[in-house]
């Protein structure tokens, strides 16, 4: 279906606005509505925050649109649970099924939630809507959706299958030349660890870079657990006090948990190096934008407790950090600027999640 006519049934039911956090599935409709005039796309830092917003956007009168993939759909329980169905507010959640059954098959961090979302729904009395690729009766579904919001005051869910959406052309990043990739900060990094360090990269582009640049024992990557690296990062430092420990973090993955600052401030572990890539996007998912233009990363870590923090905008003043980080106390935070991009057909790790733990608890138990 075409994005710009699943819009115009939302417009016309009176739905709106809209937030969320992104999936390549919704890039199409994503890009429609933030594009659109008379739209108005609130960008959400997590899918819980979505659910706030949501929750503020029904408490005066409006019908809010939250857009998910199924493996945000954890983030959202809690305010769905004790704000959306405690207060009868209603929202209309637009969610992917991603790792659908018996579908094709996708990224492993998608698994459980593809088979269980819709027992999901049902034990939170969530009615739901299967949108079919090829249908032409969405508008009843839209219609049927908000009769029973109106009704009920509570939220009703549409589940996207893959392909649902047509696919449209890319119109390009529209990337800054004058900053590198972020892959070739990482080959930097590579040059500069110790071999005995420890270096974890989290979910999406960034993750999937590592293992391909650096491809050996003492690398772990984490598909999925969005924002959760700086605190995986600091539970392995607490354990390892001997060896560094670069945390890889992504702009959109950080500001889904910035929580996490004040936690490792807090604890001061000195062995604990993080490091940002910020391209402003949610890169994976097909550009859109993160909130990052409005935040000062190093400024919230020194004010969380870090010892220091910086921005770098070239692979020299990277350089500089990385040889002052190996000898100085942190934690130690670096905000890299890079431009969107990656490698083509940019492979993801051919060895099982459980075969990535057991490698690396292998190089950690070797001292």
């Amino acid at each position: 279906m075409r994005s710009d006519v699943f819009y115009q049934q939302l417009l016309d039911q009176g739905f709106g606005p809209f937030t969320g956090v992104p999936c390549s599935i919704l890039k199409e409709l994503i890009t429609c509505i933030e594009q659109a005039e008379d739209s108005t796309y609130y960008i959400a830092t997590s899918e819980g925050e979505a659910m706030g917003i949501a929750g503020g956007l029904a408490l005066a009168g409006r019908l809010p649109v939250v857009l998910m993939q199924n493996d945000g759909y954890g983030n959202a329980v809690n305010p769905l649970s004790s704000l959306q169905l405690l207060y009868k507010l209603p929202a209309l959640l637009i969610i992917t099924w991603r790792a659908e059954p018996g579908g094709k098959s996708d990224a492993v961090q998608h698994l459980i939630m593809g088979r269980t979302l819709l027992d999901l729904l049902k034990i939170f009395n969530i009615p739901y809507q299967i949108l079919e690729a090829n249908e032409d009766n969405t508008g009843d579904y839209l219609a049927n959706a908000r009769a029973f919001m109106e009704r009920e005051k509570k939220p009703y869910a549409l589940i996207v299958r893959r392909g649902f959406f047509d696919p449209e052309p890319s119109s390009g990043s529209g990337s800054d030349p004058s900053h590198p990739l972020r892959i070739n900060y990482i080959q930097v990094l590579a040059e500069e660890a110790r071999a005995s360090s420890i270096i974890l990269g989290t979910t999406g582009y960034t993750g999937r870079e590592l293992k391909q640049v650096i491809d050996r024992p003492g690398t772990f990557y984490t598909a999925g657990s969005m924002g959760c690296i700086g605190s995986v990062g600091l539970g392995i430092a607490t354990q390892c006090p001997d060896r560094k420990v670069y945390v890889l973090d992504g702009d959109g993955a950080l500001l889904m948990k910035m929580g996490t600052l004040a936690t490792i401030g807090l604890y001061q572990m000195p062995n604990l190096v993080h490091i940002v890539f910020d391209n402003g996007q949610y890169e994976s998912t097909g550009g859109q934008l993160t909130a990052s233009s409005a935040v000062d990363f190093p400024g919230l870590a020194l004010n969380s407790g870090y010892r220091y923090a910086m921005s770098v905008d070239t692979l020299d003043e990277f350089r500089d950090f990385l040889k002052k980080s190996a000898n100085t106390s942190g934690p130690a935070m670096c905000r890299v600027k890079v431009q969107p991009g990656t490698l083509p057909d940019l492979e993801r790790p051919s060895d099982s999640p459980e075969q990535l733990r057991d490698q690396f608890r292998a190089f950690l138990a070797d001292k």
